[in-house]
């Protein structure tokens, strides 16, 4: 075996346990986790491959690749789970590790390539994003091998037509998964690119009208199929009012602009704090200063691009998260081979310090904090994640107080920080299903409900489906008084779900009566009523 693909082979080992230690032992959780899960549920119900479904009503707000790679992966294991829903992410997760890594070693060596990928692994946002059923791990997946396929011909001597087919491939994968988006991260990466580098025409070449076929090629049969079926409703949802419209004219999730300027530094942390050494760093090989040119465009572009959307979430800028493991990376080879400064050093350690700083003071406030509620079922998960912490902080103290192996602080943080994570996925998370996860207060309603019951829920949001996924039943929903007023004093027996913003509403109906179950769920207070 060569050393890339061994080298490859413990990577991909390694962010496997990262990213898959009891990836299906939590539940599903708000705000999108259930409503993805449900969809995925109610298209094996209804036997359909082409058509997503929440509530009986058509979700067309994604398109398709998730939902089918959702499905081949419940049918490989026998129904659809937790662990079955995520397994998309978790493959997307690992692809964007070993992703970093190739794209790194032909520009800058195999230590900076190990380095990087290291760091995109214990990026946050990317060991979150890969344990999440959600679409943007898979976008920034393919942004990431989109690069590689064309950087492999424009920077590494690739043969064209074969490269720029790659890339159409997977750009046309990328679009499958969540639309316009996997075509524009990559471009405008790389546009950016090959201007700063004076190379513009690489895209003027008769390769690249190939590759754009190919792309159409992969991206077009869903929509195809649907406009066959008279589906032209699901095209025109899935493809520009949740883009287009939902750029210009948002309705929800509205932020300022500097909105990722903000969460940069929480979905990239912990080493979003190293990228700005990275500012003028010395670059010894031509190989190293391209890296650093295609990364900062990466990362600028696409945070650009996003801010000038009025409808934001910190997801949508995960595809920069390469490029920020491109740059701390970097910035961490050069602390490692003495190539860093006085100055810039000096800046490192104390960023190093700040770091296991807040893991051991974070670490013993939760730790601290979960001893004072003993009493909670998830006190003792939580006590563990605030120990673990601790003690990784203190591992990385321990290191910085030893001014001849100052050298393996970089490695101390990345072990502190995949201890700190494999000790949240592996045992708090999980425990966090006692306040986040609908499925013991569906469990303990399930008992309630009777054979002929018909099951309801008052002016619910149309996609929420913790309820319905955990209860394993169709849940309708009851959308003003008077709906709610002919069910409560109709003559079959009705389970009612009532969400505590909605409550004063549904008392003008069910008056005093008090509710069978109550309880939260996340954040929100939820009450279930029975009229008999």
């Amino acid at each position: 075996m060569s050393a890339s693909r061994r080298e490859l082979f413990f990577l991909a080992i390694g962010s496997a346990v990262l990213f898959g230690l009891r990836l299906g032992a939590r539940d599903l959780w708000n705000p999108n986790e259930p409503i993805y899960g449900e969809a995925v549920r109610e298209m094996v119900e209804r036997g359909t491959w082409l058509v997503p479904y929440v509530n009986g009503v058509t979700f067309a707000e994604k398109p398709i690749l998730f939902y089918w790679l959702a499905l081949l992966a419940s049918k490989l294991l026998g129904g659809v789970s937790e662990l079955s829903l995520r397994l998309p992410s978790f493959f997307a997760g690992i692809a964007t590790v070993l992703g970093t890594y190739v794209l790194a070693r032909p520009y800058a060596g195999r230590a900076r390539a190990i380095a990087s990928a290291v760091f995109c692994a214990t990026l946050f946002g990317v060991f979150w994003n890969a344990r999440f059923v959600q679409m943007d791990i898979l976008v920034t997946a393919g942004t990431l091998w989109v690069v590689i396929a064309v950087t492999r011909v424009v920077d590494h001597g690739g043969a064209r037509l074969p490269g720029w087919i790659l890339a159409g491939a997977i750009a046309g994968f990328g679009f499958a998964a969540k639309g316009p988006v996997a075509w524009i991260c990559p471009g405008l990466a790389l546009v950016a690119y090959l201007v700063g580098t004076r190379r513009l025409s690489e895209i003027v070449r008769w390769e690249v009208l190939v590759g754009a076929a190919t792309c159409l090629v992969v991206a077009s049969p869903w929509y195809l199929a649907l406009l066959k079926q008279g589906r032209a409703d699901v095209v025109v949802e899935a493809l520009f009012r949740q883009n287009v419209e939902r750029f210009v004219n948002p309705w929800d999730h509205e932020a300022p602009f500097w909105y990722y300027l903000q969460y940069f530094w929480v979905d990239m942390a912990p080493w979003a704090f190293l990228v700005p050494l990275a500012v003028g760093l010395e670059r010894k090989s031509d190989g190293e200063r391209r890296l650093a040119l295609l990364s900062w465009l990466w990362i600028a572009t696409i945070v650009v691009f996003f801010s000038l959307s009025k409808s934001k979430r910190s997801p949508y800028i995960l595809p920069i998260a390469p490029a920020v493991a491109l740059l701390a990376g970097e910035v961490a080879h050069a602390f490692v081979t003495g190539r860093l400064g006085p100055r810039r050093r000096g800046w490192f350690l104390g960023i190093a310090a700040a770091l296991c700083g807040g893991f051991v003071v974070g670490g013993t406030a939760i730790f601290v904090g979960a001893l004072w509620r003993l009493h909670d079922p998830a006190a003792i998960p939580v006590a563990i994640l605030g120990l673990t912490a601790l003690v990784a902080g203190a591992f990385v103290v321990f290191d910085l107080l030893r001014p001849r192996t100052r050298v393996s602080v970089p490695f101390s943080l990345a072990v502190a920080t995949v201890v700190v994570y494999l000790a949240a996925g592996g045992v708090t998370l999980p425990a966090l299903d006692a306040y986040k996860s609908a499925r013991p207060f569906c469990e303990q309603t399930g008992r309630l409900v009777r054979p002929g019951d018909d099951v309801v829920s008052y002016a619910f949001w149309k996609w929420r489906a913790e309820y319905r996924y955990y209860l394993g039943r169709p849940i309708t929903n009851l959308a003003g008084p008077e709906a709610l007023r002919e069910a409560w004093n109709g003559s079959r027996r009705i389970v009612l779900f009532v969400e505590a913003e909605q409550l004063a509403n549904a008392r003008q109906v069910v008056g005093d009566a008090a509710p069978t179950i109550e309880g939260r769920v996340g954040r929100g207070s939820i009450y279930v009523f029975t009229n008999r």
